[in-house]
């Protein structure tokens, strides 16, 4: 199957009858809907949404569904080893706006839904600079203002350094590092980001498996943001060494 994009030549026109089935994406705008089949896209500096359509191997449309792409970002693990030679972690809280409840899908007027998840954002690029930042350098500079690190030893991609938040509508790919800083050397948190981050700490990996396990920690931040426990996983799994740290003798 192949994904195209309304106005490509090879999707299906608006008369189609294709577009006349119910399941079909609309876009309304202003509370009035644009007629099905128009092609559609929204975008900022940080990303952009379109709706495509996908064709069987014959070329005949089977369904569409907005694709959502990102601006180049980083999911990074930032680790260390305290004076005992523990590995810790760093795990921040932040408010996640968009996100329902999840027993109150649909829901509005709630609090932000606050995460426990690893340090992520976008490359510098769409904040003013001429050139896109490099992934190392903006690894980095995530890691130092997201958890206070200020002083790096290692920075470290993985075998097939990419992963994909949600292929089934996100085209785009993070990219992951993991930065080892020196735990001696961690500042406590500024507050004038516009970005809110409740706190950010770092903990063991036997800590990290339990509040993952249990779904939340102390604080009610939950431990189900996908992209942050599929780091996690991966990094477990590039340093096994790890492995007896985080589960004990099992």
């Amino acid at each position: 199957m192949n994904a195209v994009r309304l106005g490509d030549t090879k999707c299906p026109p608006p008369s189609d009858p294709f577009w006349s089935q119910p399941a079909r994406w609309r876009l309304i705008v202003d509370g009035k809907p644009l007629t099905p089949g128009t092609p559609w896209k929204v975008e900022s500096p940080f990303g952009s949404a379109e709706d495509v359509v996908v064709l069987d191997p014959a070329g005949k449309p089977v369904f569409d569904r907005p694709v959502y792409r990102e601006a180049p970002n980083v999911n990074v693990v930032a680790w260390g080893y305290d004076e005992d030679g523990i590995v810790k972690v760093a795990v921040i809280r932040q408010p996640r706006q968009h996100s329902d409840e999840p027993d109150k899908p649909g829901e509005n007027g709630h609090p932000p839904v606050t995460f426990g998840q690893l340090p992520m954002g976008f490359l510098a690029k769409i904040f003013g600079q001429d050139a896109l930042e490099r992934f190392d350098a903006g690894a980095e500079r995530e890691v130092a203002e997201e958890t206070g690190a200020r002083v790096v030893l290692k920075v470290e991609r993985p075998n097939y350094p990419w992963h994909n938040p949600n292929p089934s509508f996100v085209s785009t790919w993070s990219d992951l590092l993991f930065v080892q800083v020196d735990l001696k050397k961690v500042e406590a948190l500024k507050h004038d980001r516009s970005e809110p981050i409740f706190s950010a700490e770092f903990i063991t990996l036997a800590e990290l498996r339990h509040r993952i396990a249990l779904g939340s920690d102390n604080d009610g931040a939950l431990y189900r943001m996908c992209t942050a426990n599929s780091l996690w996983l991966i990094f477990l799994c590039t340093h096994p060494e790890f492995a007896k740290q985080m589960f004990g003798d099992i």
